[in-house]
């Protein structure tokens, strides 16, 4: 006697051991209104190695009754859309860990970048710019201080050519405001660690928070995001206030 044969799809699986649910699909005559339709059937399958995925399509055959609601048994995998769907999570997973080590290696460029801008270096830079911004002429050894400035700090200029001082006018009048400002943000930065690592300044930080709606339940990498902005925005007057300078 032949054995019964269905093809139906994997719609769940890893809920039990060596077990899949398969829902069937099959054509059923309506005598009342005369036409067929799609009955719907699930069945308890026994998958011996669970290899069978969601989304599968496959062919299940009876067996001896395995269990009180399993008697049929994968005997063919006809498709393998699980399979690869599971694939491509993996490859998704992979994606995002390596994305994530892109970022932690910024990361730690730019952590690099602050700890070497944080030394003395930086106003020495901001006072040798300032003093060459006040000179009419430029000597060589001048020029070659202008180039080794700029490209300390990623600054390039092609009329770097001449020690003209028409010739440097924007290129130091920039170089300028970019060290100043990366001056004032190391200088926003180190305030602001010091704000929240300091037990003593409390009652700053409680005053800050109540200003900005910030409650326990604030993550603290908005909380700090949020306490930035606001030393940053923030009238010198009310930072006085406060106790803050800037």
């Amino acid at each position: 006697m032949a054995r019964l044969n269905f093809l139906g799809f994997v719609i769940s699986q890893g809920k039990m051991e060596k077990t899949i649910k398969v829902r069937i699909l099959q054509k059923k005559f309506d005598r009342k209104v005369q036409k067929y339709f799609l009955q719907k059937k699930d069945y308890l399958v026994h998958d011996e190695g669970n290899i069978c995925r969601e989304g599968d399509l496959v062919r299940i055959e009876q067996t001896r009754p395995l269990s009180a609601r399993k008697f049929f048994a994968v005997a063919e995998i006809k498709k393998n859309k699980g399979q690869q769907f599971a694939t491509y999570q993996k490859e998704a997973k992979a994606n995002v860990q390596k994305e994530e080590r892109e970022k932690s290696s910024l990361l730690e460029q730019k952590r690099t970048l602050y700890e070497k801008f944080s030394d003395n270096s930086l106003y020495e830079d901001l006072s040798s710019v300032q003093a060459l911004r006040r000179k009419e002429n430029l000597t060589e050894e001048e020029v070659e201080k202008i180039t080794e400035i700029m490209g300390k700090y990623n600054i390039s200029n092609t009329n770097v050519e001449s020690p003209s001082k028409e010739l440097f006018t924007t290129s130091i009048s920039s170089l300028s405001s970019k060290i100043e400002s990366l001056s004032n943000d190391l200088k926003l930065t180190e305030t602001l660690n010091n704000l929240l690592n300091d037990e003593s300044k409390k009652d700053i930080v409680y005053q800050i928070s109540e200003k900005l709606n910030i409650t326990p339940e604030t993550k603290k990498n908005i909380r700090k995001n949020l306490i930035r902005k606001y030393l940053k925005t923030a009238p010198s007057e009310e930072l006085q206030k406060l106790g803050l300078s800037l």
